[in-house]
């Protein structure tokens, strides 16, 4: 910094000193009510507003004076604590220091410039945390700082030279936001499908084709990280629609390729494609070695109980199940169910979990896993109960509704079911007709109807071995890498469910 701009922010702040700043984060016993409240939030003691306006004063009315007053406090106190947070510690890596730092540092300048006695000092700190967002491709920051260097340049000093760089600086940072913006907005347009229902489906196959068609070209021209990502990840939707898996993991693994090599690349990015590499692995049953390694190259990538590590958590799950690692699979769905964030999640993301669960005592009932080790994990299971116990799953006649309609009908169809898991066979029949009857859930409505001639076959069983028959060949003639059904939906393989099923029936 000149010494002439260095003048400028001694003379500000000498003028203009802050009298107070609260923070929060000391040590020993709280002094007063606000570090109070901060320590009973910390420690556990107050669950809700409630509790804790009773503790203060008296009354549990959240929406007291006095206590919303000392709430106000305590945010006020937090928000100034957060610009102070030690970013040196291990779990910070140098782009998220760099995040950190560069955020502080343009709200600082920015508010220098406000003041007409230390823009000197607000521009050089623009020009210095330009470099580390250029470096680290913050573009939306860098086109931010660009614009007002640019205004300054043109305005305060009309020196030419510098608003001509600054100029055009601004121009090319503006448009690479503009194109990370569409690669933004593509995906999100596209997202909600793939979180949420994860059922094939025609037209977001044709929107994500003509989405990735469009950006693609533009990569190369663009060249950050975030274009990349948003791009591959629109890439691999478009493959997921229509369930082709193998090109799927060609975008993952190209995805990888570029994204690892780049310092740029977040570590939520590189975990994101990965995961969707384990997803093709075990949807294709690719069980070399791939998988696993994959799976070690997220946890480094990830921090316990986060909402990742819970879609991870899913993953490792599928791909246990499918390759018939039954045990393995009770152990991840023991530690992501015991992990105390899990009673933070919600939506579908509790339901496939609460999901996995009932999967799991079929499993038992089907002789795969220890019944009592199952209970220990996770509980009696009364099927009245579990089927209430769901937000989203249970609202939606697609996707991972398959799955939980077709749960009581394969416990039924096991030795020693109970008579509360019993299915109507008309209303069973009706679904199928009305929402499996597609080419998209073509493997769902075979393995229905295989399920519907089994349950009859004690009675017919002439009848009932043909029908299996012709509907066993068909589903054969599909197997799941090429159907278009999404794997998910086959919590575990129907292949390998009819395989229990009918050992355990015969």
């Amino acid at each position: 910094m000149e010494f002439d701009a260095l003048k400028d922010l001694v003379g500000l702040i000498t003028r203009h000193k802050a009298k107070n700043i609260e923070m929060l984060g000391g040590s020993g016993k709280p002094s007063n009510l606000v570090d109070e409240l901060y320590d009973g939030i910390v420690k556990g003691k107050f669950k809700d507003d409630a509790q804790a306006a009773k503790h203060f004063y008296g009354i549990n009315n959240p929406k007291d004076a006095n206590y919303r007053k000392l709430k106000i406090r305590l945010v006020r106190q937090l928000v100034n604590t957060s610009f102070f947070i030690d970013t040196n510690q291990p779990l910070y890596t140098d782009r998220a220091r760099a995040v950190s730092s560069c955020y502080k540092d343009f709200a600082a300048a920015y508010l220098l410039l406000t003041r007409n006695d230390a823009k000197k000092a607000g521009i050089y700190l623009l020009e210095q945390t330009l470099e580390q967002a250029i470096k680290y491709e913050f573009v939306e920051l860098a086109a931010d700082i660009v614009r007002v260097i640019r205004m300054y340049y043109a305005r305060a000093l009309g020196d030419s030279a510098l608003h001509e760089q600054y100029t055009s600086l601004h121009r090319k940072y503006e448009e690479i936001r503009r194109l990370e913006m569409l690669a933004f907005d593509y995906h999100e347009n596209l997202v909600n499908y793939y979180v949420v229902k994860r059922s094939p489906n025609q037209d977001v196959h044709q929107i994500a084709t003509q989405y990735y068609e469009e950006l693609l070209p533009l990569a190369e021209k663009t060249d950050t990280s975030a274009f990349y990502y948003y791009t591959f990840q629109i890439g691999v939707i478009k493959c997921f629609s229509i369930n082709d898996c193998n090109e799927a993991l060609s975008i993952c693994n190209k995805a990888l390729d570029i994204l690892e090599s780049r310092k740029n690349t977040n570590k939520g990015a590189l975990f994101s494609i990965a995961l969707q590499k384990i997803l093709c692995l075990t949807q294709l049953r690719i069980f070399d070695g791939q998988c696993e390694e994959t799976i070690a190259f997220c946890m480094n990538h990830v921090t316990e109980g986060d909402y990742n590590w819970f879609k991870l958590m899913e993953a490792h799950f599928h791909y246990c199940l499918y390759a018939r690692r039954y045990e393995e699979a009770l152990a991840i769905y023991a530690k992501a169910i015991q992990q105390a964030r899990y009673e933070l999640l919600g939506g579908n993301a509790r339901d496939d979990w609460h999901l996995y669960g009932g999967y799991l005592h079929l499993l038992a009932q089907l002789k795969k896993l220890d019944a009592q080790k199952v209970i220990q994990v996770d509980g009696t299971f009364r099927f009245a109960k579990f089927s209430n116990d769901f937000s989203i799953l249970n609202k939606d006649k697609e996707g991972m509704n398959i799955p939980l309609v077709l749960l009581p009908v394969l416990y039924s169809l096991t030795p020693g079911a109970k008579k509360e898991s019993d299915f109507s066979e008309e209303g069973l029949d009706k679904y199928r007709q009305r929402y499996l009857e597609n080419d998209l859930n073509r493997r769902s409505a075979i393995f229905v109807k295989m399920l519907m001639a089994l349950a009859k076959r004690e009675f017919e069983q002439a009848s009932a071995d043909r029908k299996i028959q012709r509907e066993l060949e068909e589903l054969k003639t599909l197997p799941p890498e090429l159907a278009r059904q999404t794997f998910a939906i086959e919590i575990i393989p129907y292949e390998d469910l009819w395989e229990m099923l009918t050992k355990r029936s015969s």
